[in-house]
């Protein structure tokens, strides 16, 4: 009995070890060491308790493959509404900073020519920059219209 019960742990331990050296990415498919190290997996709170709700891949930083306008023209503080109390997001070389959010504000970025793909917590927002001058900033977030940011001035 006993040789039977030590053949078992022995077992158990043995396939919790492989199993802990294998991480699947969002889709289920085993990914490489390398790879898994540059992604963070997330879901909010909000949706933790969605059984369907998958976890996206969320890069560990900003990056900027080559980008289509002059990102000195790109970063600062954006506010849709000029009038209104705060701005909307603070895109800088670190993160696109999304004011008022419920939680950590910092989300992760990835610009490729005029496209800018925002990491959130538990989606992804993908935008089109359609122009950037010094004051005014547009872009087609999610093919939804073109909204028209103003430079924070305060």
């Amino acid at each position: 009995m006993k040789k039977y019960l030590l053949f078992i742990s022995i077992l158990i331990l043995v396939s919790c070890k492989k199993s802990e050296n294998i991480e699947k990415n969002n889709t289920g498919n085993v990914v490489s060491q390398e790879e898994s190290s540059t992604i963070n997996n997330a879901v909010s709170d909000e949706n933790a308790d969605i059984e369907d709700k998958q976890n996206i891949g969320v890069p560990k930083e900003s990056r900027i493959i080559k980008s289509k306008f002059d990102t000195k023209l790109l970063f600062g503080i954006w506010t849709n509404d000029p009038e209104g109390p705060h701005a909307d997001f603070d895109l800088s070389k670190k993160s696109f900073y999304v004011v008022d959010y419920d939680g950590d504000g910092d989300m992760p970025y990835l610009i490729n020519e005029d496209s800018i793909k925002v990491y959130y917590n538990d989606f992804i927002s993908i935008g089109i920059i359609q122009n950037v001058t010094k004051d005014t900033l547009k872009i087609d977030w999610d093919k939804n219209g073109i909204t028209v940011y103003s430079r924070w001035k305060g």
